[in-house]
Formats: structure tokens, sequence, C-alpha cells
């Protein structure tokens, strides 16, 4: 058989590594996590990996509002298996254990039979700061279809309304810098959405989360 000269051989080098997909990775917060899948919220985006065959860099696990960076090859499909998985534990430990609440209620909507809020606090027992993720569906929004949205980003604590100097309010803001939902603590049981004066709704009208057990 002739041997392929320098030029043949060169361009067969240049089309195996052009065929070789490109490792990309997305950095974002654990919304979901199963044995062997793993869901991020990225940028507004929602991305679910499969972690079957994953290197995995987690080293207490995977728990929901983790901050995650997970790595793949080629173009972004559903499902789609996971290279590499880094997990990045936040957090001092004289500030306690990490404490996971989700809060749930359904809102009145200008239109519409209401807003569905399920809304998921990750922080540390004594620290005011932390993360959330929070799920909006409009119930019957599109053609009777409800439709949501998902929003993730850090939670802040800060004191006083309007009228109550002592109050405690939770402020949401998107990891975008585009949203921000601001919650009156009634207690640990019990989140009331203000609007962006801090203040409630002036109407008997139920505004109200409630932790889900």
């Amino acid at each position: 058989m002739r041997p392929k000269s320098p030029s043949i051989l060169l361009s067969l080098s240049i089309l195996t590594i052009s065929c070789t997909p490109k490792e990309t990775t997305v950095k974002g917060i654990v919304i979901d996590a199963s044995m062997n899948t793993i869901t991020v919220s990225s940028q507004g985006d929602t991305l679910r990996f499969s972690t079957l065959n994953a290197e995995k860099k987690t080293p207490n696990g995977i728990r929901l509002q983790d901050s995650a960076t997970v790595f793949y090859k080629g173009s972004y499909s559903e499902g789609m298996p996971a290279v590499k998985i880094e997990i990045t534990s936040h957090g001092d430990s004289s500030l306690g254990a990490w404490l996971t609440r989700t809060y749930e209620g359904v809102l009145p909507a200008a239109s519409g039979p209401g807003i569905r809020y399920s809304l998921t606090i990750r922080n540390q027992e004594h620290s005011g700061d932390g993360t959330f993720t929070l799920v909006m569906t409009y119930l019957e929004a599109e053609n009777g279809q409800d439709q949501s949205f998902t929003y993730t980003g850090k939670r802040f604590t800060q004191r006083g309304i309007p009228g109550n100097d002592n109050a405690t309010v939770w402020q949401l803001i998107s990891n975008d810098q585009k949203e921000t939902f601001n919650f009156l603590y009634e207690n640990e049981k019990t989140l009331t959405l203000l609007n962006d004066r801090f203040e409630p709704s002036k109407t008997d009208l139920n505004y109200s989360l409630r932790l889900i057990e």
C-alpha cells in the first residue's frame, strides 16, 4: 500500500481535531437533583444534565441551592451527559448549619385565577444572607395553560417598613439584577409580599406564602 502523503495526513489530523466536541461550562444554582440527574438555573435558563458517568467534585454531596459548575461537550440538549460537576459550598461554620425552607401560596393576579409562588430559601442558621429560587406559575395564562418563570439569586435581610421600624424584610435580588422581590417576615411560617415601597397590600386579598413542612 502506498503511504499517505504528509499533506493528506495533515488534512486528516485537522479533520479529527475539528470533529472533537468543544467542552463548555455553565455555572448556576442547583434547583433539582436526583441520583443520576442535576438541574441548574443559570441566567434565567433551566438546564438538566445526566450525572451517571460524570466526574464529581462534591465534598458534601449535591443539595438544593448549592452553586454548581457543570462541564459538558457539544451543543446542549436536555438530559445530556455532564463530563464533570463541581459543587461550591459557601459559608462560615460559626454561622451554624445550612437551612433550606420552601414557602408556597397562590397570590392574586391582574388577570386569571392567580399566580402560584414556590419560594425556596437556603441560608445558614445565624446569617441574614442566603440564596433563593422562586418559581412563579401564572395559572391559565396562555390559552388556558399555566406558564411558569424561574428566578434565582441572593436573599438579604433588612429592617423596617413604613409604620414599623422593627419589621423584618427578606429582599430577593435575581442574579441578573433585573428582578427584586420584597417579603415581610411575619414569622417562621409566614411571608407576605410587599410592593417596591415595602408596603403590604391595602386590600383584603391574600398575599401570604406559607411554610411547607
